[in-house]
């Protein structure tokens, strides 16, 4: 079972911002968010986007034609 929780690193400890219960061995995998402290950084950010623009190819379809495709390919047989 995958779960998220949300929180904030307070200089020494990840503090989440609801209660989360662990178990002794569970395993945790952590992401992280890097907000970019200066433009510079943040047009870097701006050009890795736009690099990825096109990877995905435009087949002229509407957002509710791939929702339809979606449900049928992935639709429950009950």
């Amino acid at each position: 079972m995958l779960a998220t929780a949300k929180g904030h690193y307070n200089g020494s400890r990840i503090v989440f911002d609801t209660p989360v219960d662990f178990q002794q061995g569970q395993e945790v995998v952590v992401t992280y968010m890097v907000i970019p402290q200066s433009m510079e950084e943040m047009e870097s950010n701006d050009s890795l986007v736009d690099s990825l623009v096109g990877a995905i190819p435009n087949t002229g379809k509407t957002l509710e034609e791939y929702r339809s495709e979606r449900l049928k390919k992935y639709a429950s047989p009950d």
